[in-house]
């Protein structure tokens, strides 16, 4: 088989492509992504509706080359990259996130050698990744590969190599790391965030002092921010400091690394550090509020490298079931120097929400807590993901934690003029190292393992939590240092104990209690632990044995725990305590064992066309929560549930791609994935010498609001080009559960001008296509001319268009307009909505503006119009369903396109300036650079506010609308809700220049838009012929403005609205340079 066969057997994907325009190449398409208020005589039908942000699209370039544009939380186009147009794609949400996989890519990706991360979307954006804001992919490389990357830095600790590729050369590097067989694994150097969100005499610490321990002659190494040293709290602290991160120098420019360092070793009298004669070892490794894990990776292994007895890495990032690099790093270097790796738990919250590198087994993981011992809302909980593993270790103040402020970092509320409040596992992360710091000064031949057990057993545990939420409990210093018996391991496990339970063996476990004093002590020993339904779990599940223990003085005593999971209780994890008392003494150690959810046995085979054994994968969707799995030939276990089942199978070049929509799992099972039940699609555009330009199948599945799906698509040619066949497995479901969707799209040569292409969606309602054979006539189909509007000289136009049969959105494709700037499109109408974009560019690819319309339905036979890009510009609101003002909790959300259309489309505009401001009261709450864009917390409860935005045009882009602005005032009081807000759209009709008659009495529309329904009380309308120097206000009669334009042909027209509603709330908007005099 050849390489593209091979290549090919994995099927197709998802894909949008952008043609070149006669006068350059436009920018990869995008548009908004919105489902909403139609045009009535368009679309007589209701549809459900989908609530998101107008967001701007985001292109982010992947390691294979290709572009994607990610806009809000779906994606909106892929285009291959140079030399790739016969690459394939899978796209995919797992649990929401987006996912675009190449063809050539996902047959390593399903095998461990290519991250999954690089093809995460989503994740791609978060981590600033996307190429606005990086010209590089960043790697990790194990094995070799160094010769491909640029950049190269070596990463002992985990036997890697860390570099970049340009983006502009990935598609080759990509081919290069492949083809390269030294190569093991291609992983995205990821960011890891820093884990923010009265503390010394809590923890313990002033007994330390009391004794004459400070942590002197103990080096702590700081990975973070970097280090003002200069800053008085910490003058002659340090020892020696290095730069990994991508800052010129070690500076301190965000605030956050000296804070850490403080905490741990300041010298002030009032802010005194943990362990004030500690050393310090400044590792700069973030550059601002991320870290680069090569970067992360690198100071590891320079702080052991520099005698660090402890090391802190108040930082983090999403954990997997795998072991990830920095996670065997922590390992790997704490067995192999003894240094103690003390690392923040995270602050999302959520029970199974651990951060890593502190998931690692030698980490002591650090939650934060407030001055109450109670655990802070934002500290992340265990269970650790993939085995239930007990994580945090241990827990430390971390909630208004005062230290020193860096002379030039701003992170904090100031307290005075050297020292800022934080809060976050970031702050409770250097509380502990500052004890372990403490404990490695009085017992110095101990090893961090050793020390990590004192801290771990001796720390005290707030009753109203459970081990998954603190470990042991908050650190208590002096019960660490004056206790002289420890108990080793730090934790217990028993492991995940499979389904069902009655045959179960008993898991034992031995716990080691060490006596360092000079009497024995009798320890009496109990097991307790509290099921996954909060009640304490059923008798005889754990038990520790013997119950009574004596540890001799310099010796040391075993205890047996064992876990019975045979017992009747709740599935699910369980976690408790091991205690040990004797006198003075309380030993603590965590335990937890999962009782496996119903699960079963699957056995998995794939058979091609042709019923031999194929090695292909099913994706399995867990309906109620959107998560994949992905399963292979053979046994799989698999929890009892709904998923949606989905496979794609190649012989030869065909594609079979199946849907089970209703897979359900509820005993051990065989399961046959047959190409054989999926039938051929064929499409054939009216015009014989139109080309295939994009086709593809869809499925999609919906449960409670929880969506489900893959597409399969290929780009730049259609079904003969290669063969696709679709089947349906299992019952047919409810219409509105499940659809498929198949999609074909033609375009005449691109010299025709205007540009003629055939757009075809069709849907099935509650079960798959099996096979599907459409040759439409012309007669059948609804012809839609698009319109580019006002050019400026040297400007090109791209239209495009998406689909929606059944709730099925597909990626849109953009074509260049040619010298007209006018499109002809038909397009099919059985249960199908469209929706049009348009976009204006300046070569060689700068997208100027953007244009959305509303979602249509047609009539065969009939013709249409969309035009685009007209005066009067100004603030169009996202369709229905949208949110455009809105309120969650403590934080208010704007996303208002200000540059929309005379026609009633959504636009934005580049600019030369904007502000977006909310203010509370009267007092600013925060502010952004952006236009008709903000997201702002905002304090509790009720309020006042004022919001503001302005938006200046960037010079060229237009004649029209050079300066949008607006305001708002409106009350909230808090909650999960939509605010209102009014916006008025001068819909004039104007010449093709963008002009009205200079002089008499001119009409001029006004639409309001509302997204809370609210009668409008007033309106009052204005206009300026000088640019807003001097306005004048005109009289409005029912919904339309009169105003009598002066006999100045070229002269400009601005316009200003203001008003309120009934219930007070009040606004104001103005355009200036709305329209020309003719």
């Amino acid at each position: 088989m050849s390489s593209e066969d091979s290549l090919r057997r994995w099927g197709v994907a998802a894909a949008a492509v952008a043609l070149l325009a006669a006068s350059g190449t436009p920018p990869a398409w995008a548009a908004t992504a919105h489902d909403s208020a139609h045009d009535p005589a368009h679309d007589p039908a209701a549809w459900p509706v989908a609530a998101e942000r107008a967001a701007e699209p985001v292109p982010v370039t992947l390691i294979t080359g290709d572009r994607v544009v990610l806009k809000g939380e779906r994606v909106l186009s892929i285009t291959p990259g140079p030399g790739r147009e016969g690459v394939f794609f899978h796209h995919f949400q797992d649990a929401g996130r987006e996912h675009v996989v190449p063809s050539d890519a996902l047959p390593a990706m399903d095998a461990g050698k290519l991250d999954r991360r690089l093809f995460d979307i989503t994740g791609l954006v978060e981590a600033g990744y996307d190429d606005a804001h990086r010209d590089t992919v960043p790697l990790l490389v194990t094995g070799g590969g160094a010769t491909h990357l640029r950049g190269t830095r070596s990463l002992t600790a985990v036997d890697a190599v860390a570099g970049q590729v340009a983006k502009t050369d990935a598609a080759t590097a990509f081919r290069a790391l492949m083809a390269d067989p030294g190569v093991d694994e291609i992983l995205l150097d990821g960011v890891r965030q820093l884990a923010l969100d009265r503390s010394t005499a809590q923890i313990g610490a002033p007994a330390a002092w009391e004794a004459g321990l400070t942590g002197e002659g103990v080096v702590v190494a700081v990975l973070d921010t970097g280090v003002d040293g200069e800053h008085p709290d910490l003058v002659g602290r340090e020892l020696a400091e290095a730069n990994f991160s991508a800052a010129p120098d070690n500076t301190d420019t965000v605030g956050h690394g000296t804070h850490v360092a403080s905490t741990i070793a300041s010298t002030s009298a009032k802010y005194r550090g943990v362990a004030p004669g500690a050393r310090l070892l400044d590792g700069k490794v973030c550059e601002t509020s991320s870290c680069s894990e090569s970067a992360i990776l690198a100071g590891m292994q320079w702080a052991v490298d520099q005698g660090a007895d402890i090391v802190n890495l108040s930082l983090g990032g999403v954990d997997t079931p795998a072991v990830d690099p920095l996670e065997e790093a922590v390992d790997r270097l704490s067995e192999r120097s003894g240094a103690l790796f003390v690392i923040a738990a995270g602050n999302s919250g959520r029970p199974g929400t651990i951060d890593s590198p502190g998931s690692a087994d030698a980490a002591l993981t650090v939650g934060a807590v407030d001055r109450r011992d109670a655990v802070a809302h934002f500290s992340s909980r265990g269970p650790r993901v993939g085995d239930g593993g007990i994580k945090p270790d241990v827990t430390a103040p971390g909630v208004d934690i005062v230290a020193a402020k860096a002379a030039k970092g701003g992170a904090g509320t100031p307290v005075d003029e050297h020292h800022v409040a934080l809060s976050g596992t970031s702050m409770a992360t250097p509380h502990v190292a500052g004890a372990a710091a403490l404990l490695a000064q009085r017992h110095p031949d101990w090893s961090g393992s050793r020390i990590k057990t004192a801290l771990t057993s001796s720390a005290r545990p707030n009753p109203a939590s459970t081990p998954y939420d603190q470990g042991t409990g908050r650190i208590d210093v002096a019960a660490a240092l004056t206790q002289a018996l420890t108990a080793e391991p730090a934790s217990l496990s028993f492991g995940n104990q499979r389904w069902p339970h009655h045959d179960d063996a008993p898991v034992t476990r031995e716990l080691v209690y060490r006596n360092t004093g000079t009497e024995p002590v009798a320890l009496r020993v109990t097991a307790e632990m509290t099921g996954p339904d909060g009640e304490p779990a059923p008798a005889g599940l754990v038990t520790a044995s013997p119950a009574e223990v004596t540890v001799p003085a310099g010796g040391q005593a075993t205890v047996t725990v064992a876990a019975d999971t045979r017992v009747d209780g709740p599935d699910g994890g369980y976690a408790g305590l091991v205690t040990a008392s004797g006198g003075t003494a309380v030993l603590r150690t965590p335990m937890a064992v999962v009782r496996e959810v119903e699960s079963y046995d699957l056995t998995f085979q794939h058979l091609d066309a042709n019923g031999q054994p194929a090695q292909y994968g099913t994706r399995l969707f867990d309906v109620t929560t959107g998560k994949m799995l992905t399963v292979g030939s053979g046994v799989n276990r698999l929890p009892a549930g709904d998923y949606l089942a989905t496979a794609s199978i190649s012989t030869g070049r065909t594609v079979a791609l199946l849907f089970q929509p209703d897979f359900r799992v509820g005993g051990d099972a065989a399961v046959t994935m047959d190409a054989r039940a999926a039938k051929p699609v064929r499409v054939t555009a009216p015009d014989p010498t139109a080309q295939a330009m994009l086709a593809g199948v869809a499925g999609r599945r919906v449960h409670e609001g929880i969506t489900s799906g893959w597409s399969l698509v290929v780009m730049f040619g259609g079904f003969d080009d290669v063969p696709m066949a679709v089947g349906h497995l299992g019952p047919e479901v409810a219409p509105d559960r499940f659809a498929t969707k198949v999609t074909a799209e033609f375009a005449t040569e691109p010299t025709t001008d205007p540009r003629v292409r055939y757009r075809f969606a069709w849907g099935s309602r509650g079960k798959a296509f099996t096979g599907l054979d459409r040759a439409p006539a012309k007669s059948e189909l609804a012809e839609v001319r698009t319109t580019s509007g006002l050019l400026p000289q040297g400007r090109g136009a791209s239209h495009g268009a998406e689909s929606d049969v059944a709730g099925i959105r597909g990626l849109v494709w953009s074509q260049g307009a040619g010298p007209t700037g006018e499109s002809v499109d038909y397009v099919t109408t059985e249960d199908v909505r469209w929706t049009w974009y348009a976009s204006q560019w300046s070569p060689p690819s700068t997208t100027e503006a953007q244009f959305t319309s509303p979602a249509r339905t047609y009539r065969p036979g009939r013709r249409y119009e969309e035009g685009f890009n007209r005066p009067v510009f100004g603030p169009v609101p996202p369709e229905r369903g949208s949110r455009h003002l809105h309120r969650a909790g403590d934080r208010i959300t704007f996303d208002l396109p200000l540059f929309g259309d005379g026609a009633g489309h959504t636009g934005t505009s580049l600019t030369a300036s904007a502000r977006t401001a909310l203010f509370r009261g009267g007092e600013l709450v925060g502010e952004t650079a952006t236009a008709g864009r903000g997201d702002f917390d905002v304090p509790a409860g009720g309020g006042d506010f004022r919001l503001e935005t302005r938006a200046v045009r960037a010079t060229g882009v237009s004649a029209f609308s050079t300066e949008v602005s607006g305001s708002w005032t409106f009350r909230s009081e808090g909650g999960d809700r939509a605010l209102p807000l009014t916006t008025v759209r001068f819909a004039l009709r104007l010449d093709a220049t963008g002009s009205a008659p200079a002089g008499g009495l001119l009409p001029v529309p006004l639409v309001v838009g509302q997204q809370v329904r609210t009668p409008v009380r007033d309106l009052r309308v204005e206009v300026s012929f000088d640019d807003g120097g001097t306005w004048s206000r005109v009289r409005v009669l029912g919904n339309a403005a009169l105003v009598r334009n002066p006999d100045a042909p070229g002269t400009f027209a601005s316009l200003r609205v203001e008003g309120s509603d009934t219930r007070g709330n009040a606004f104001r908007q103005s355009v200036l340079r709305a329209y020309r005099l003719g």
